[in-house]
């Protein structure tokens, strides 16, 4: 395994965007830059949206990818397992993003299904980082933390 270091739940931070707010009624901006917004250098974004209400999204971990997560409409809870420990955070604005290290599981609960995730990610997709299987996640963790 490539991480030497176990990470935890307490390495999941919230990440204000910044935020440039029109007072004539225009709207508002959020640049997002790599490495100057985001703790990383973005190679892959996406956004999931169409979502049912009240659906479960995720539920897996990667290896190596880095993500930030912001919620650009509606609500939606993300439930974060470190192996160990289970936390569980509420994005509701666009103006704030919920960094998400490697070797973390997470669910996505979309709470109306106009809710829309961005996801933010260093790395470009690779099936081979995805751990689907929360058993083998837990295995996993515990080889880290020996």
């Amino acid at each position: 395994m490539e991480n030497s270091k176990q990470i935890t739940i307490d390495n999941i931070k919230f990440y204000n965007v910044d935020t440039h707010v029109d007072c004539d009624g225009d709207g508002n901006l959020s640049p997002i830059q790599s490495e100057d917004d985001v703790p990383f250098k973005i190679e892959r974004i996406f956004y999931v949206f169409g979502v049912n209400d009240q659906s479960l999204r995720g539920c897996h971990a990667h290896r190596k990818t880095e993500q930030l997560l912001i919620c650009l409409n509606g609500k939606i809870e993300v439930v974060c397992k470190d192996g160990f420990n289970e936390k569980r955070f509420l994005l509701d604005s666009p103006q704030q993003g919920l960094y998400l290290p490697p070797m973390i599981w997470d669910e996505q609960i979309y709470k109306s299904s106009s809710s829309i995730l961005l996801s933010i990610c260093n790395t470009k997709y690779d099936r081979e980082d995805y751990i689907h299987d929360y058993e083998e996640f837990q295995s996993l963790v515990k080889e880290i933390s020996v």
